[in-house]
């Protein structure tokens, strides 16, 4: 029988929290770990937590599956084919569902992107960060040059069509022309998306560390807009379509996962940390992995009373606006309405357009913020939370 996408249908991420070496500007949830049988027990754990999880919603048509992490990667690929086989098992997956993982340059080969592709992946995001090795020296990634410029080469030839490739500026030390020439080998690569993300220096990171001791000079805000444009001129110039705020793709080839958690729409997280968002409800999963494991072990649902966030309809207001103007074309205010009962302007003081103006505009019924606005988003999104 044939099952396809629908209004019922869930997004389904998949937490890997590990990686070959933690990169020094890292604050996600992951940890280093060279020990193959810690990473066979953890797929073990994840294809329980996949039974389990699935009790709970049996009736969700799933049609967009995110492999992320960490390094997914890192696992061995026959573990990778069991967690897509337990996920079709349990899942009501959707033909023609999009299916990615995230890959690091350094952990993948042909055998391995081949047994990808037999699973069921469809999609692979490459996070290649930059084609210069001394850039990627600094960033402390695991590859060079030479590792991310043969991981796209071999997901070409394994036969994969739709591949995403991280790209990321505002660098110390990166100069402009460093940055353009990235994004020249990364046009000339042609992957069908690309994802630009400035360099964001968190606290509890080795970057941070080094910007207290003055051994770090984050990159001047002037600098990392400029580049930002840049990028957005050369592939809007290549014939990629910018999207949403921090990505681009060729035409037909837009995220459709991401585009779940920028459309207002359900996703169920699995895996230590992942967050969830059912029925109304917001969710996520412990972020102690030693937690996670036990809660596993007890056939229970990897939830602490204390991750279950209490949003109210206002809240969910502000993050339906929020999460809709991060896409370039911003969101139908009637879409609003039909989500949560109420004019768009009895919630909010018609006033905030002329407020905004220049930064957000409205086309009818929908709006968006400008290209001055872009730059500025946050200052912009804050006035709807």
């Amino acid at each position: 029988m044939t099952i396809t996408s629908s209004d019922n249908s869930i997004g389904l991420y998949v937490h890997i929290p590990f990686c070959l070496r933690k990169c020094r500007y890292c604050d996600f949830l992951s940890f280093e770990c060279h020990d193959e049988r810690a990473l066979h027990q953890y797929a073990e754990a994840l294809l329980r937590e996949i039974s389990t999880r699935y009790e709970e919603w049996p009736y969700k048509i799933v049609d967009s599956i995110y492999i992320g992490g960490g390094t997914p990667s890192i696992l061995a690929a026959e573990d990778m084919k069991r967690i897509m086989d337990g996920i079709k098992d349990n899942f009501t997956v959707a033909d023609g569902s999009e299916i990615t993982i995230e890959a690091n340059p350094a952990t993948i080969d042909e055998q391995k992107l081949e047994t990808y592709l037999e699973s069921g992946i469809n999609r692979i995001s490459i996070g290649t960060q930059s084609f210069d090795s001394t850039i990627l020296n600094l960033l402390g990634r695991a590859h060079d040059k030479n590792d991310a410029l043969n991981a796209i080469r071999t997901a070409k030839k394994a036969g994969f069509k739709n591949i995403n490739v991280d790209m990321m500026f505002g660098i110390p030390g990166q100069t402009s022309k460093m940055w353009r020439d990235s994004l020249r080998q990364c046009i000339f690569l042609r992957p069908e998306h690309i994802s630009l993300y400035s360099l964001q220096i968190e606290e509890g990171t080795p970057f941070y560390k080094m910007m207290e001791k003055g051994t770090l000079e984050p990159a001047p805000d002037r600098v990392d807009r400029e580049m930002y444009h840049d990028a957005i001129s050369m592939l809007q110039q290549a014939g990629y379509n910018h999207y949403e705020i921090s990505n681009v793709s060729l035409p037909g080839y837009e995220s459709r996962h991401n585009l779940k958690y920028w459309s207002y729409r359900e996703y169920l997280g699995l895996g230590p940390g992942a967050s969830s968002f059912i029925g109304g409800h917001r969710f996520k999963n412990t972020s102690s992995v030693l937690d996670y494991l036990q809660f596993i072990k007890a056939g229970l649902p990897p939830v602490k009373q204390e991750d279950v966030e209490h949003y109210s309809q206002r809240d969910e207001m502000g993050v339906f606006v929020f999460t809709g103007l991060r896409k370039t074309g911003g969101f139908d205010i009637r879409d609003f309405e039909d989500t949560f009962g109420t004019d768009f302007f009895d919630v909010y003081d018609p006033a905030i357009i002329t407020k905004m103006r220049g930064l957000i505009e409205m086309n009818g019924f929908v709006m968006k913020l400008t290209e001055k606005g872009l730059d500025v988003s946050n200052k912009v999104m804050a006035e709807f939370v």
